[in-house]
This record gives C-alpha cells, sequence and structure tokens, in this order.
C-alpha cells in the first residue's frame, strides 16, 4: 500500500481541502493549490489561453495557468455562507426595492450574465454611488424581520467591513447567499461567479489553476476576461447531503462519476471497513482515528488527529478505521 502521510490542509483535485473563512476571499473562480495532479477533462470555454503564452507561468497578471475549467463542490464542516450565481428576478426586485437600489431595479430582467456583465461594466461614478447608497441603507435594515433582506444587509457590512469602497460588493449584493448547515454540500460548475463567506467547509476541486476575479481581492483583476467565461445560467445549487444521511458511512454524488467522496463516523469499539482504490486522500475533521491498511506489501498504520491526512496511490488496500471521530475520503478511480 502506497500512502504518504501529508502535513497539509490544501488538498485539491480529486482530494480535500479544508478552507476557513471569516468574509469574501473574492468573486469569482477559486485557485487551487494541487498536490496531486489528476487529468482533467474540462477544458475550459472561452479561455484566451494563448494571450498568456509567453507570459510568465507564476505572474500576478496572467490569468490562465491550464487549460482547464474548475468545477468545485464544497462540504460544510461548520455552518457556512456562500455566495453563488445570481439570485431570482423576484428576490433582485425585492431587494432593489427595500435597499433602494435604482441601479439594480432598472435591470432586475436581464438574463444572468447580463446582469452581472452590466454590473461589472458599470462606470465607476455610478459605482461609488451605488456602494455608498447601499452601505448606508444596509445600516438600517440590520435586523429586518425579512430574513432575505436581513442577510443581505449583514452581508453588506460584512464586505464594506473588509474591502471599503469596493465595487465588488456590487456583484456580491445580487448573488444567492446560500447557507449550509454541517454536512451539507452544494456543487458550483465552471463558469459560475461564486465567494465564501465565512465557514468551514471541505473543498474538491478539478486541478486547475485558472483564476477570474471580478473584486474583493488585492489579487489581479481581468473583469472582460471573466465576463467572456461567465457562464448563461447562474442558479442557486441543489443542497445535498451524504446517502444514507444519518449512517456511519455516506457518500456525496460529484460532478464526474469517476469521482467519490465518503464521509465515515467512527465510534469507540465499532471499527469500520474501507478499501482505498485509485488516488484517493483521507482527511481527519474531528477527534483521533487509526487506519490499519494491508496490500501485498505487508500492513502499515496511521493515526491522524483533526486536520491530518493521509494518501493512497496504487492498488486497492483493505483498512479497518478505529478509534473515535470523523474521516472523509476522496477518490478517483
Amino acid at each position: 500500500m502506497r500512502i504518504r502521510t501529508l502535513a497539509c490542509l490544501s488538498l485539491v483535485a480529486g482530494a480535500c481541502a479544508v478552507a476557513a473563512t471569516g468574509f469574501p476571499r473574492r468573486i469569482g473562480l477559486t485557485a487551487s493549490q494541487a498536490d496531486v495532479s489528476l487529468p482533467g477533462d474540462l477544458i475550459l470555454p472561452g479561455a484566451n489561453v494563448v494571450v498568456d503564452r509567453g507570459i510568465a507561468i507564476d505572474a500576478p497578471h496572467r490569468n490562465y495557468k491550464d487549460r482547464y475549467s474548475k468545477p468545485e463542490t464544497v462540504i460544510a464542516l461548520t455552518q457556512m455562507r456562500v455566495l453563488t450565481g445570481v439570485r431570482t428576478s423576484e428576490q433582485l426586485a425585492e431587494l432593489a426595492k427595500a435597499f433602494k437600489a435604482d441601479w439594480l431595479a432598472e435591470r432586475v430582467e436581464l438574463t444572468p450574465k447580463q446582469l452581472l456583465t452590466e454590473i461589472i461594466r458599470m462606470p465607476e461614478d455610478a459605482a461609488a454611488t451605488a456602494v455608498e447608497q447601499l452601505v448606508e441603507v444596509a445600516a438600517q435594515l440590520t435586523g429586518s424581520n425579512n430574513p432575505v433582506i436581513a442577510d443581505a444587509a449583514e452581508l453588506v457590512q460584512i464586505v464594506v467591513g473588509k474591502y471599503p469602497g469596493d465595487r465588488g460588493l456590487l456583484v456580491a449584493f445580487v448573488m444567492n447567499l446560500v447557507h449550509l448547515a454541517p454536512g451539507e454540500s452544494a456543487f458550483t460548475p465552471d463558469g459560475q461567479v461564486h465567494a465564501y463567506v465565512s465557514g468551514t467547509a471541505i473543498e474538491l476541486m478539478n486541478p486547475s489553476d485558472n483564476v477570474m476575479r471580478a473584486g474583493l481581492t488585492a489579487k489581479h483583476i481581468d473583469t472582460e476576461e471573466l465576463i467572456k467565461v461567465l457562464g448563461e445560467s447562474q442558479d442557486a445549487p441543489v443542497i445535498q447531503r451524504p446517502t444514507p444521511e444519518n449512517a456511519p458511512v455516506g457518500t456525496y454524488a460529484m460532478w464526474d462519476e469517476r469521482m467519490s467522496v465518503t464521509r465515515i463516523r467512527v465510534e469507540e469499539g465499532k471499527p469500520q471497513e474501507y478499501t482505498f482504490e485509485g488516488i484517493s486522500a483521507a482527511l481527519s475533521v474531528s477527534g483521533e482515528i487509526t487506519i490499519h491498511a494491508a496490500d501485498g506489501n505487508g500492513t502499515e498504520e496511521f493515526v491522524l488527529g483533526a486536520t491530518e491526512s493521509v494518501l493512497h496511490v496504487g492498488e486497492p488496500s483493505a483498512a479497518t478505521l478505529s478509534g473515535s471521530g470523523e474521516l472523509y475520503i476522496a477518490s478517483y478511480v
């Protein structure tokens, strides 16, 4: 059994990552730092990769690091708030009225991509005025009896507290604010605008370092390229839980049938059996779990505390999991 320990919290691309956030980290497509590079089959639609040739691969102003898109799934470990896609026209109209946002009221019937495009291309003076108005009204609407309005007001205050005056607030304001409970997951397809607001989660993504940013960051922003690769549909995600939900072992559906994520809850005195296959990353998120793994080369033992992980590469290996805690295993077979 070829397993090596990994002292990190950033396994991605068919593995796991733990991300803790306290504010929107940026609006756009999330970056990855892949320890294992898996085959990427999703060519980024509309990517202007040719233009980036001749620019150093690690240059801050380079948009594309590879030819692949980056769909991703997050699985919440704590209460989590995620911005993803664009709200419905009905909800946008409700917010426009409550926040006295004329700039939004006149655009609620646009398609999601049209709406994002017009907001991103809004003249600087108009955008600055819109941001100031949102901040002013949000202070009056915090604690509203309407949960949608209250959530939006709190979001405005969170964003302005971290990025005062950033016009990226206008994009965040029109996005779906999704609440995830521990164990719930949400899928973000490639081409969908998104950002993580708060909480801790496991993140799984295609092996790509491509990032398009629309704001709320000090890093390189290329809004016209972002508009080019935006998907026409920006729907809210369907929230998923593991199947079966309350069993010791449950699985999550992924966007690629070759990928799987298994959540295993181990109780003291009740060991669980599991077979590692292909490329598999096991990440402990609580407690202490011991993995006894065996293959043709013998038996190995790994003790994982919270946030520690191991990686399996090679032939299937039967394992016994003991101790007490919760483990997530992401596999690519």
